[in-house]
């Protein structure tokens, strides 16, 4: 794996195998202890590839029963932003935390489970902290490795991202179409230049379901952009026609937040919230 990645962050969850809601975080070097766990917990595996070769969890709940099952589970992968940037240090790496799908898992707000049609499902979330922007070799590198080691739904693959994390995850979707089942992306898109209807393009041939969202009044990276990378993507004509909310006033510095509101389990629109909208969906 190219150095430009290096996984510093992973949090694997099988969150409708919680016995309990607590977190259990693994010591840092600097000392301390994990929180109590009724029963242990399986042995995190080590990344090799990297360059730092770290793999540093945060949080790993996983119960042993279903471990030791062979059951296959939806992937849902967490593409952070520019501000979660790290070089795998105790203090760069709870950056992570900080927003999206990590947060609401730190802050055990993220559901158990999922119910879609007569069906339940349980995610295995995985939350890579990066050390710059990667391209579409090193996401793919990342999903080879995600796919080797845990025991991945491959028809069932599902990403999600905030600002800078919004264009990687939609550059790899548009390169890798048919590896992944539907997207959300909030606050960043594809760039907006000659290569903006290709990659679209692909997307659509492909029947990928894509979920965007924007401020309107963002100032870090502005609506017209959103706006007219969906206008290109209808322009295809596609069969399933990506899905476009706009909030009027973003949070945060520069109202570039729409994450927030995006990834909140409460937050639905006919009905399904990102999680049961990208669940509908499959390879």
């Amino acid at each position: 794996m190219r150095k430009a990645l290096a996984l510093l962050l992973f949090i694997a969850v099988l969150a409708g195998s919680f016995s309990s809601c607590r977190k259990n975080v693994l010591p840092t070097p600097g000392g301390g202890s994990p929180e109590p766990h009724p029963s242990p917990l399986p042995e995190v595996p080590k990344l090799e590839e990297t360059e730092p070769a770290v793999l540093s969890p945060v949080t790993y709940n996983i119960s042993t029963n279903n471990f030791e099952s062979t059951e296959t589970y939806p992937l849902l992968i967490s593409f952070h932003g520019g501000g979660q940037y790290g070089d795998g240090s105790s203090t760069d790496i709870i950056q992570v935390l900080e927003d999206g799908v990590p947060k609401l898992l730190d802050e055990k707000r993220f559901p158990p489970s999922f119910t879609v049609g007569d069906e339940k499902f349980s995610f295995i979330v995985i939350a890579p902290q990066f050390v710059k922007k990667i391209g579409n070799t090193e996401i793919q590198a990342l999903m080879q490795y995600v796919k080797a080691n845990f025991r991945v739904d491959t028809t069932r693959i599902y990403f999600t991202g905030l600002s800078l994390g919004g264009r990687m995850l939609s550059d790899y979707a548009a390169f890798k179409p048919k590896e992944v089942a539907a997207i959300t992306a909030m606050g960043g898109m594809p760039q907006i230049d000659e290569n903006l209807e290709a990659k679209c393009s692909e997307m659509s041939r492909a029947l990928l379901p894509v979920w965007q969202f924007h401020n309107v009044d963002d100032q870090a990276w502005y609506y017209s952009e959103a706006k007219r990378y969906i206008e290109v993507f209808n322009n295809t004509n596609p069969i399933i026609a990506p899905k476009f909310t706009s909030f009027e006033v973003g949070e945060a510095r520069l109202h570039h937040d729409c994450w927030t509101r995006a990834t909140n389990p409460d937050y639905k629109e006919d009905g399904k919230n990102i999680y049961e909208w990208m669940l509908q969906y499959h390879r």
